[in-house]
């Protein structure tokens, strides 16, 4: 899979930033991108016409839980 260098401008869902926007260089369908040490997971990206831009969305993914020790 090649990355693209174009930027990616992001509508997030879900988590602490919902609703708003972020721009990731390079993303990829199913990448993950660390927005403020939170992780959301880039679902879908399309292109702008007549840009060199392109826009997506990504949702939120909890933190896995460890396991509390007894």
């Amino acid at each position: 899979m090649v990355r693209s260098a174009t930027s990616v401008t992001l509508r997030l869902r879900g988590g602490p930033f919902d609703g708003q926007s972020a721009v990731a260089m390079g993303a990829t369908v199913g990448s993950l991108i660390a927005v403020n040490t939170r992780n959301y997971r880039v679902t879908k990206i399309e292109n702008v016409p007549g840009r060199r831009e392109q826009a997506g969305t990504a949702v939120f993914e909890r933190p896995v839980e460890k396991p509390k020790a007894v």
